[in-house]
């Protein structure tokens, strides 16, 4: 085999440069350029112009290499070209790419494939004469039809436009004339596999290829790649000549290294004692015995030799050598139709031809593939501007799909009839609107666009569409557009709530409120003005800031103290009579508020309450006592003058601030001498305990908005004993109550009513039970509620599915005809901060004996952070974890008798 010179560019050695620079003869360039499946990446094994097997070959393929192979006995260059579509070269590139992680998608990564080979493949339709495509499957891609129409643009729009005047001042320009290349060199396509299933004969194989290159030629036609003038052709296809070729030996590519260990193989596997062909067949009982039928049944088709020996002397050669000789005849000449004779092509000897293809590399290849590049000529740089825009026309088509995607997204989500809206809303309707992008949105564009839309989503709806969403006190956004405020009643959250006045009589309307002085002020007092019966009823009045100077100012101090837990114990959760002990040591810190009141009278007596043994209560006390239940006792002591007196000096009183208000509301750990603004509870007297009738319990006329079976209030019988005090106990005898020895019983009617949002007003009768009925309520039941905590909050039984936050709001208490003062100190302690919230008067009220007293508690609560949120969601078995009253909240003392 005749040996080629082989080298890579720009390396050229020096044996080569004195023979073939230094020589004048013309030569034919060829480039070879296509697909390949091996490392290698070479493509020249059907040329036969390898003196050995690629895979034995000292070369390590790369991207963007060219190769030349020349033969001092031919007039022939072969430019081999390794591009992106070698299997390995694109391998190395993805992994590169994968190691520095700059991969972003397969999509984009195949454009910059694509482009490159482009890129390539024009350089080549400039530089040669001739270009053998090479083709791992058995029939034309397609795909690269886009690819060379997209050429052909590039070419007619723009390198027509530069590429002649960079080549003028050259000395090989003139040669090149106004196509700017030697010629529209002719392309041959080369398939490297035979379909399986073709008969490898010369007729079949011949009918083969004519109608491959007929498809071939009318695809090229139809797209304008091939013209009647090859000038303005990418390239050009031979008008009478062949130019596709069929591989038939199935051996160009078989490994040598692999073949050698397979026949080694078998050599080892051969018997040592060899017999021929002719000795085996003597044995045989009769021709062809022990064949399959198979192999009989193909006795009569073409025998294999004949298929070999076609395969074996056809060659690529003999179709490239035609080509070849006409090319250093009379050049190609492939125009049709009047453009016949007149045609460019221009044969060159290699010292001009090498410096064209110098200048042309850097043109095509360098200067591209450098960033820091910056072209001076205009019509070159449009070039390398829209080059990827061209070759990599679906992105224009992708990046359309974006754009239709992306504005019918956000016309859907700019909502003409929507003026402003919630976050909640927006990303609802910006999903809605990324959900329809998708799908029109394709290609690598995708993400980036997807992002824009939400960016344009966000700023449509922060330009005029923003809804408020200022919370209230209980939770709900406002509902108006996105304001400047300068007080928080400016907000408004849109819902109204019901509820009632101090006195309980009349239910109104109200706002979700936004400040603690709506809340639990100004709305009472509105719904004071529309009540017949609030202007009547006795209040008692809290004590409030009142100021001196007009620069008043809320008061700041520090909160030191440690939180309570809102974790119950079973002695916290059950407050009984009976788990005292005889000890009775009745203040435990866990336990609620003491059950005790002192009060001073005109008779100097100072009365104390206490709880006693009622273990030593006498046999006759319980057989008076149908219940079951234990009795409550409460011993009045007599104190004296002096020891009053005494206390009441040592008793410093402070003033109250007149330049600094208490921020919220006043708590057991409030600064001594500060006041709130305004009164966030009320205490009044709505009438005579007549008008309350335990059988008919609470009359609508008289307490509005009460569930069936929930408005009655519960008894709680109270036990007095007396102690040195025999003029009371007098007094006492002549009501109506009933006298047992030394204890006298009590009869007070109490209730703990609560309310939801929706008006609905109910009593309850334990703290995890809700009042049902009157005829269930039995004799001293009022005990359950007084000496337990009572939760905050409670689901309203108004609705079976999700219920409504129901909130203790007022007490209820019918005090006795006694000459005794019902006592008045409520604790409420809420929910995680651990406040427990307090009336802030000086002394606990006293109640008047044989009257109707209401004690309206807050709505909201505030300590000194922000207010407090009543839950959205509760259960009757964490219920107390949100707040509770404490119990222990009611006392007795004596009230003045008359003698």
């Amino acid at each position: 085999m005749t040996t080629y010179l082989s080298w890579e560019y720009p390396e050229m050695p020096e044996n080569v440069n004195k023979l073939l620079l230094q020589n004048d003869k013309k030569l034919v360039i060829i480039g070879v350029i296509g697909k390949s499946a091996f490392p290698d990446c070479n493509k020249m094994v059907a040329l036969n112009i390898l003196d050995r097997h690629p895979a034995l070959l000292d070369h390590e393929a790369k991207e963007g290499q060219i190769q030349f192979y020349y033969n001092p006995a031919e007039s022939i260059l072969w430019l081999h070209f390794e591009t992106t579509l070698d299997a390995f070269c694109m391998q190395k590139l993805l992994l590169e790419e994968l190691q520095n992680e700059t991969f972003d998608q397969f999509l984009t990564f195949h454009q910059r494939m694509r482009s490159r080979f482009a890129r390539m493949f024009l350089f080549a339709t400039h530089v040669c004469h001739l270009i053998v495509f090479v083709e791992l499957s058995v029939t034309f891609d397609a795909s690269l039809l886009g690819m060379f129409k997209a050429l052909k643009i590039i070419r007619d729009r723009h390198v027509l436009r530069f590429l002649p005047k960079f080549i003028k001042n050259s000395r090989t320009g003139f040669m090149f004339g106004k196509t700017a290349r030697l010629c529209s060199p002719r392309v041959l396509f080369l398939f490297e596999n035979l379909p399986k299933g073709y008969e490898k004969s010369y007729e079949s194989i011949s009918k083969m290829e004519f109608e491959v290159e007929d498809n071939i030629y009318k695809m090229l036609r139809n797209e304008y790649i091939v013209v009647n003038n090859n000038a303005s052709s990418l390239f050009s296809i031979p008008v009478n000549q062949r130019f596709v070729y069929y591989n038939l030996n199935d051996k160009h590519r078989e490994d040598p290294v692999l073949s050698s260990v397979n026949f080694l193989h078998e050599l080892l596997k051969k018997p040592s004692l060899l017999q021929t062909d002719e000795e085996i067949e003597e044995l045989l009982p009769y021709k062809d015995f022990g064949r399959p039928f198979s192999d009989l049944s193909d006795s009569d088709q073409k025998p294999p030799e004949e298929e070999q020996f076609f395969a074996h002397n056809r060659k690529f050669m003999d179709l490239l050598k035609e080509h070849i000789d006409q090319a250093l005849d009379t050049g190609f000449n492939d125009n049709l139709s009047k453009y016949k004779g007149k045609s460019h092509f221009v044969v060159l000897s290699a010292k001009p031809w090498f410096e064209a293809f110098k200048l042309l590399h850097k043109i095509f290849i360098e200067n591209p593939d450098n960033e820091q590049f910056e072209a001076n000529d205009a019509d070159y740089k449009a070039y390398l501007e829209n080059f990827d825009k061209i070759v990599n026309y679906d992105s224009e088509f992708f990046k359309a799909c974006c754009d239709i995607g992306l504005q019918k997204a956000f016309s859907m989500y700019n909502n003409p009839t929507l003026t402003y809206y919630s976050a909640v809303i927006h990303k609802k309707m910006t999903e809605e609107a990324v959900t329809l992008y998708r799908k029109y949105a394709r290609g690598p564009d995708k993400s980036v666009n997807e992002l824009t839309l939400r960016e344009m989503c966000e700023t449509c709806w922060k330009s005029g569409k923003q809804q408020c969403e200022y919370p209230s006190l209980r939770g709900s956004p406002c509902a108006l557009p996105k304001h400047i405020v300068k007080e928080a009643t400016e907000h408004s959250s849109g819902v109204v709530y019901i509820s009632a006045c101090n006195c309980g009589k009349t239910q109104g309307r109200r706002e979700d409120p936004y400040s603690i002085r709506h809340a639990n002020y100004e709305f009472y007092e509105y719904m004071a003005n529309n009540c017949t019966l609030c202007a009547k009823v006795k209040h008692i009045r809290f004590a409030i800031f009142e100021p001196s100077i007009n620069d008043y100012r809320a008061a700041e101090y520090d909160r030191a103290f440690c939180k309570t837990s809102l974790s119950l114990n079973k002695e916290d959760e059950i407050y009984s009579m009976n788990a005292h002990s005889d000890e009775d040591n009745y203040e435990d810190e866990n336990m609620s508020q003491r059950l005790m009141a002192s009060q001073n009278s005109h008779t100097n007596l100072s009365l104390s309450v206490s709880l006693d043994n009622l273990n030593k209560i006498d046999e006759r006390d319980n057989v008076m006592n149908s219940s079951d239940e234990s009795v409550n006792e409460l011993i009045l002591k007599v104190k004296d003058k002096e020891v009053q007196d005494e206390d009441k000096e040592r008793s410093v009183l402070r003033q109250p601030s007149t330049t600094e208000y208490l921020p919220g509301m006043v708590h057991t750990e409030s600064p001594v001498g500060l006041l709130p603004q305004f009164p966030s509870w009320s205490l009044c007297c709505v009438g005579a305990s007549s008008v309350y009738s335990h059988n008919t319990g609470l009359m609508e006329h008289f307490q509005s908005g009460f569930l069936t079976g929930s408005n009655f209030l519960l008894p709680w019988d109270v036990h007095v004993r007396l102690e040195h005090s025999a003029s009371w106990a007098a007094a006492y005898e002549k009501t109506r109550y009933r006298k047992m020895g030394e204890v006298f019983v009590l009869k007070i009617f109490v209730g703990f009513e609560y309310e939801c949002p929706r008006g609905h007003r109910f009593m309850m009768s334990a703290p995890d039970k809700v009042l049902r009925g009157g005829s269930g309520i039995l004799r001293d039941s009022g005990s359950k509620v007084v000496y337990n905590n009572m939760p905050l909050y409670f689901p309203c039984p108004c609705r079976t599915k999700k219920f409504d936050v129901a909130q203790l709001m007022r007490i209820h208490v019918v005090t006795p005809k006694a000459p005794v003062n019902v006592i008045l100190d409520p604790k409420v302690r809420t929910g995680e901060q651990g406040y427990i919230f307090i009336l802030g008067l000086p002394d606990p009220p006293k109640l008047s004996q044989s009257a109707y007293w209401m004690l309206r508690l807050p709505y909201i609560y505030q300590g000194d952070e922000e207010p407090i949120s009543p839950p959205t969601d509760i259960t009757a078995s964490n219920a107390l974890s949100y707040g509770c009253l404490m119990a222990g909240m009611f006392g007795v003392s004596e009230m003045e008798v008359d003698d």
